[in-house]
């Protein structure tokens, strides 16, 4: 039956938490680490048992299977959120995983600044906005962007100029008074969407454009410049980390494979009619509609994303409310689309991004004026901003945990950690040792909640009901995998120490270990990283474990990070899109996202 329906507003309405040795490389030990190893076990079916034939599998044939069911799993949430929370058990049993808080949102905003918004997924939007009558605005978000191609970008802060520059079928807005109002997705490039439940239990989506849509050079945008974008994301040639979420489409699988993306079930019957295939329903569809990965870029988009870089930027073109003014080490100067279809929507009128990884720097310009917005400063500081600017200092909750990975394919602690039961015992008893309360409360400062499991805070229950935490941790009953109060410490530490004594086999004095190889630990540049790095790194050393500490610029660290060329990596996730799939998805064998390596040799790099 085909059916007409009107757009579906999804409202995601703000959160606000509680203040609320040496390194290796990444070459992969076929004995344990390559996509051959079989030594997981997962509960496929979400029965609450693993049974033998769940026992003994590869990465791929346990891990990406629960994340398949999950996908294919419609119209009975209770189910689906038993199999994601299997996926989070099996992800936290290989210890790789290290949460250490759950995001909030820090930033600093000028008190005149009105019309800017936003959101628990991170992003930031500035184009309606206007300081006091003006609609020039200095914002700094961070330092210089590995990419801006909205294909390739993996950051937040890639995600928010992408937000401004490109728009997809769908697209975020706000309704009501900042900070108490809500984002919800509205129509984008579409105005009306036609539904056929297919006998075959797949959807077919037919999306009608918006007429005269253009690029910002002027020329025509059509239905096909998104049929060819969504085939360039999902395409070997581009290698997007983000190229499994196109698995929601039928064919979207084996276009991961291919090198133009051919399969994907996508199609332009004319220039404003886009025609795409789901191979279920899925409860996020919209919101990966408006996920920038999912905007057209235009034809001289090409597979190594050079088109994006800032040496192109006089060429560069895009379809969003923004376009690129200027482009270069220091900043991302952007002004209003003309071409854009809805140009009443856009009052900022030179919108600078500014580049920096220097804290005390970047408040300084703030301080001063230069800068109406930031949201990285000096973490001593944070007290004294909360008092002295308490209309301009914000507090906002994120869906999102910061956290620690390790490099599974690392050979660091071979000649000690000989099986990969103590090669888990060894990471697992690293992450009892961190004090999370003493992190949240007297090093990041800003209201964090210590995390207990890997999926974030304040993402829903089954059908919109209580919170992801409420259930999570291998029992399902909101335990987690840890205890994370400072009074719990104590225990914690006395559990990691037998752990590295007993089970891992590290020679220990009665104070310390002495013979645990020295590794390290990468970040990128921030006072707040590195003030976390140096207290995990005092709080390891107070049983003998030595880890060095290595900073670098952001664009480098991303690069660094996702080769696996580290041992120990800051890390953070935030979700794409409202639900807890977004962040389990990622750890897929074929996920470009998926930094631990599981399921991965370097054979497949």
């Amino acid at each position: 039956m085909k059916k007409k329906i009107a757009f579906a507003f999804l409202v995601l309405a703000p959160i606000i938490l509680a203040s609320c040795g040496k390194s290796s490389t990444s070459s992969a030990n076929k004995d344990h680490f390559d996509d051959t190893y079989a030594g997981y076990e997962a509960d496929l079916n979400g029965d609450g048992t693993i049974s033998s034939d769940e026992k003994g599998l590869t990465w791929a044939n346990s891990y990406d299977k629960i994340i398949k069911n999950i996908k294919a799993t419609t119209g009975d949430e209770p189910k689906r959120f038993k199999l994601m929370h299997a996926a989070e058990t099996e992800l936290m049993s290989t210890g790789a995983i290290c949460p250490i808080y759950y995001y909030t949102d820090l930033f600093l905003k000028k008190e005149n600044i009105t019309g800017f918004y936003s959101m628990p997924l991170g992003y930031k939007f500035f184009y309606g906005a206007q300081a006091g009558t003006s609609g020039a605005i200095t914002a700094c978000l961070a330092s210089k962007p590995k990419t801006i191609d909205p294909a390739l970008n993996t950051t937040l802060d890639g995600g928010t100029y992408d937000e401004h520059l490109f728009e997809g079928l769908y697209r975020w807005n706000y309704t009501g008074a900042y900070p108490n109002g809500a984002a919800t997705i509205v129509p984008g490039l579409a105005t009306s969407e036609a539904e056929v439940d297919n006998t075959d239990g797949t959807i077919t989506y037919t999306y009608t454009l918006r007429d005269g849509l253009k690029w910002s050079d002027g020329t025509t945008l059509t239905a096909s410049d998104i049929v060819r974008s969504w085939k360039r994301a999902v395409s070997t040639d581009l290698a997007s980390s983000y190229n499994y979420l196109f698995e929601a489409i039928k064919g979207g699988t084996t276009a991961e494979t291919e090198t133009d993306g051919a399969s994907l079930a996508v199609s332009a019957s004319d220039a404003t009619h886009l025609t795409v295939t789901l191979n279920n329903a899925i409860t996020y569809w919209h919101e990966l509609l408006a996920f920038p990965t999912f905007a057209p870029v235009p034809t001289s988009a090409d597979a190594a994303g050079n088109w994006a870089a800032s040496t192109n930027a006089a060429s560069f073109v895009s379809n969003g409310p923004m376009k690129i003014k200027a482009f270069d080490d220091t900043k991302l100067e952007m002004v209003p689309n003309a071409n854009y279809y809805n140009t009443s929507l856009v009052k900022a009128t030179d919108l600078t991004f500014a580049f920096s990884d220097d804290d005390s720097a970047t408040l300084t310009s703030y301080q001063s004026g230069a800068y109406q917005f930031i949201q990285s400063f000096p973490v001593a500081e944070i007290s004294t901003l909360k008092t002295t600017l308490p209309k301009e200092f914000f507090d906002m909750g994120e869906l999102g945990t910061y956290y620690l990975s390790w490099n599974i394919n690392t050979t660091a602690f071979d000649d000690v950690l000989d099986s990969e039961p103590k090669r888990v015992a060894f990471r697992n008893a690293l992450s009892l040792l961190i004090n999370r309360q003493y992190i949240t409360d007297d090093v990041a400062k800003g209201g964090q909640i210590p995390a207990n499991g890997f999926v974030s805070k304040g993402l829903t229950g089954p059908n919109g009901v209580g919170d992801w935490t409420d259930s999570n941790g291998p029992l399902q009953d909101g335990s987690g995998w840890y205890k994370t109060d400072t009074a719990d410490y104590a225990a914690n530490k006395a559990e990691a120490i037998t752990l590295l004594k007993d089970t891992c086999g590290f020679a220990y004095d009665g104070t310390k270990f002495t013979n645990i190889p020295t590794f390290e630990y990468i970040y990128n540049t921030s006072d707040n990283h590195k003030a976390i790095a140096e207290a995990v790194q005092a709080m390891l050393a107070s049983v003998g474990v030595a880890m060095t500490l290595a900073n670098s610029d952001w664009a480098t660290f991303v690069s660094t990070r996702q080769a696996g060329n580290y041992v120990l990596s800051r890390n953070g996730w935030l979700c794409d899109y409202n639900d807890p799939i977004s962040m389990l998805d990622m750890w897929i064998s074929t996920s470009g996202n998926n930094d631990c390596r599981f399921g991965k040799s370097t054979a497949h790099d």
